[in-house]
């Protein structure tokens, strides 16, 4: 009977759809961080062998390192490239239902985004843009502390989550508060699907 929970609720049931490959990506990248330290020896140990043959070698020990921790380094990419279809598929309903942009949820107009309501003197929809930032960035942080890297890489990580939390942050002023909530479902949802991950082990 709410358009604004239907969306939240179809958000979440997505992501239930997307479970047992978010649990395998998350096993993956726990099996990341105990490579790497034999990755780190493997970079050592070819880091002054340009040689073709040598590469090959180099090449050829990486595969038996990610067979031997049942490691497949595209599977992590999975989750992305399924979620992306699902996602721009659930926003291409919502558009095609006119009146969930006039239903409000709360005091959220679903049409409305937060950029117009804050120019209404509606300062409420600033709570939007700080859910959305905050799960995001909390769902983004939770995968990238999973990856296993060198000084190098953990640098550019840190570089990479400052970017998003800026872009998001901008981005999020124009995002209809229909599509904000199923945003900050999906992520929020994420972020505990994640720790029960980890914690389950």
């Amino acid at each position: 009977g709410n358009f604004g929970l239907s969306v939240m609720i179809v958000g979440i049931l997505i992501r239930l759809i997307l479970l047992p490959f978010s649990a395998k990506t998350v096993k993956q990248q726990e099996q990341m961080k105990k490579l790497q330290p034999e990755m780190e020896r493997l970079e050592k140990k070819y880091a002054n062998k340009t040689d073709q043959e040598s590469m090959m070698k180099k090449s050829q020990e990486t595969l038996m390192l990610y067979n031997k921790y049942n490691i497949n380094p595209m599977s992590s990419c999975l989750v992305s490239f399924i979620q992306l279809p699902l996602f721009f598929a659930f926003l291409e309903a919502i558009n095609r239902v006119p009146a969930i942009f006039e239903n409000y949820f709360w005091k959220f107009q679903l049409g409305t985004t937060p950029l117009v309501g804050i120019k209404n003197g509606e300062y409420f929809y600033i709570l939007l843009i700080v859910a959305i930032v905050l799960f995001t960035v909390l769902s983004f942080k939770n995968s990238m502390s999973s990856m296993a890297g060198s000084p190098e890489q953990v640098k550019q990580t840190k570089f990479m989550l400052i970017f998003m939390t800026v872009f998001i942050g901008i981005a999020s002023i124009q995002l209809p508060s229909a599509i904000a909530l199923y945003w900050v479902v999906t992520n929020a949802f994420n972020v505990l699907q994640t720790y029960m991950f980890k914690k389950r082990g």
